[in-house]
């Protein structure tokens, strides 16, 4: 529990702090509250113990007498003092769990998208989905339950500090009697802690599969294909169920068993000492109404905690995934050169493996700026993986990326970034209005510049209709999609516009206004455009052929044509003379 408690700390800071005096304060003033009822139904003299001589004292500290009348309204202030206190701290205490939240959630998203992406790539996004929206409430409800267990153990603390103040023979007895009670305890603990991490580790799989069936739901419903993942599906669902149902019976042992055995405690007690040692019983009864008050606070103190231990898998995976993510920051270079744009861009020897499988292997490519270039060839033969290191998302494990003759490690990679457009085969679209995915929420928005790129993109109908893009765009077409993404590239009026199969998901019509629109930022910015589709790069000053990780070929589409090389086979293929 103290590692839980250093990783809140390092959340909170001092306000979990003042959090934990303010409980305590409560927690003291309610024992002070309650001792004043001893000398009220106690007709001795106030010097027969210690804590009769302790509120002797403090009357005379504040030089009043000790009738009754002035006890009752030192006992009504002592409470109400309590409860303005105890309504602060419960302003305090939702404040600091909403705040916590809030940052929490942003950290983690914040921290997972400085992350370098090659580690990104490695993460399953089920876990990471299941993370950022489950086992985050679950940490946050954690600490909710952290400290509802701390005001408990507090007050029950103060209430057996009186009690030992009165009788300390008493009192040890008690918590003799109460040691095997505590080991039950601590069993059914570590059983609810185990029982959280499978229940936990039962979620994550559960989410992997849920994710995976949405994002194939049209395959597996056109190919009757639903059954022997709903076999799977339905093997996990019943883990979590198994799971579940042992955490909640072992709460319910933790929940009603312990009542009795205190209940037996406190009556062999009164027994003994009143029956047997012949104590005062009025003494007695006082003890055991203090020991009761400690009993039940202990007791309140089981339910939290085994809420708080329920959610250990939670906490574990989430600050294993805050801490993994801490590890894999990249590293930005922020104080590094302003990148030259006008300069050309230049591979020299790069290679780049993914798990020791080579990607790319020792190619060279040069890129004048505002000129258009190429990449083509087949599936998994470098053009992507190539994209991805000119934009800086990759790093090669050999060779130099240089931006005239500065080397991409001296550059201040968010600079460059911020100069890069990106059209990828899989279309980036936002639960947003068209306006706002192409501008991305800016709160400067040119509005003629916009309409002008939402008439060159043919976005004007599903502009006028105000359509709202729900689902991560599934209420578009494709091709709708593909120019959404597009737009908002162009009006970021990017100096590098990368296009990976931008016209992968269109028509032959809408392809051949995409290519103009493409034709039309020719010369103004530097294109890099990789395609299956050899129609689409027909006007590229420079293709690079790849094959196997290697460029084989490259020069203009006239000279590569009449190689009779790979590009020739390709175009063969596609019907070109």
């Amino acid at each position: 529990m103290i590692r839980y408690i250093k990783k809140y700390y390092d959340f909170l800071g001092r306000k979990i702090i003042f959090l934990l005096v303010i409980m305590q304060t409560a927690a003291l003033i309610e024992g002070f509250g309650i001792s004043l009822i001893l000398p009220i139904i106690q007709n001795e003299e106030l010097e027969n113990n210690r804590l009769l001589q302790t509120i002797n004292w403090m009357f005379d500290f504040i030089n009043l007498d000790q009738s009754l009348i002035n006890m009752l309204i030192v006992l009504i202030l002592f409470f109400i003092l309590r409860a303005v206190i105890l309504i602060f701290q419960s302003w305090f205490q939702a404040e600091i769990i909403a705040s916590n939240l809030i940052n929490m959630r942003k950290n983690l998203i914040d921290t997972l998208i400085r992350c370098d992406y090659k580690f990104i790539n490695t993460q399953n996004r089920g876990t990471l989905s299941n993370v950022l929206n489950n086992e985050i409430e679950r940490v946050n409800f954690a600490l909710d339950q952290l400290l509802a267990f701390i005001v408990s153990l507090a007050t029950a603390l103060v209430y057996l500090v009186i009690a030992f103040v009165i009788s300390p023979v008493v009192t040890f007895f008690l918590v003799l009697l109460a040691i095997p009670i505590g080991i039950i305890m601590i069993k059914l603990n570590s059983i609810t802690k185990k029982s959280s991490q499978e229940l936990t580790s039962g979620s994550n799989k559960q989410q992997n599969f849920i994710l995976e069936i949405i994002e194939n739901i049209k395959y597996l419903k056109s190919t009757g294909q639903y059954l022997p993942i709903s076999k799977k599906i339905t093997a996990e669902i019943k883990n979590v169920g198994k799971a579940f149902r042992k955490l909640k019976f072992v709460q319910s042992i933790s929940t009603f068993l312990f009542e009795p055995l205190i209940v037996i405690i406190m009556a062999s007690l009164i027994y003994f000492f009143t029956e047997m040692r012949k104590s005062n019983t009025i003494e007695i009864l006082f003890l055991l109404f203090i020991f009761r008050q400690a009993a039940i606070n202990i007791v309140a103190t089981q339910s939290p905690y085994r809420k708080f231990i329920s959610s250990v898998g939670s906490m574990e995976i989430y600050f294993n995934l805050q801490d993994k993510l801490d590890k894999n920051l990249e590293n930005l270079n922020l104080d590094g050169k302003k990148p030259n744009l006008n300069s050309i861009l230049k591979l020299r020897n790069v290679s780049y493996k993914y798990n020791n499988q080579i990607a790319i292997d020792n190619i060279s490519i040069e890129i004048k700026p505002k000129t258009t270039i190429a990449f083509v060839g087949q599936s998994g033969s470098g053009k992507s993986t190539t994209a991805n290191i000119l934009s800086s998302l990759l790093k090669p494990y050999k060779g130099d990326f240089l931006i005239g003759d500065t080397s991409i490690n001296e550059i201040n990679l968010s600079n460059y970034r911020e100069k890069i457009g990106y059209v990828t085969q899989e279309t980036v679209v936002f639960n947003a209005s068209v306006q706002e995915n192409i501008s991305l929420w800016s709160k400067t928005l040119n509005f003629k510049k916009l309409d002008n790129i939402i008439e060159q993109t043919g976005l004007i109908q599903l502009f006028e209709k105000n359509k709202n893009i729900n689902d991560s765009g599934n209420n578009l077409s494709g091709g709708e999609r593909q120019r959404i993404s597009l737009a908002r590239e162009l009006y970021r009026d990017s100096e590098i516009l990368i296009l990976d199969e931008a016209t992968s998901s269109v028509d032959s019509i809408l392809e051949s206004q995409i290519e103009k629109i493409i034709s039309s930022q020719k010369n103004l910015k530097t294109i890099i455009l990789i395609a299956h589709r050899l129609s689409t790069i027909k006007s590229a000053d420079i293709i690079y052929v790849f094959d196997k990780g290697k460029i084989v070929e490259s020069g203009n589409f006239k000279e590569l044509i009449k190689n009779n090389g790979i590009f020739t086979d390709l175009a063969k293929k596609q019907n070109f003379n």
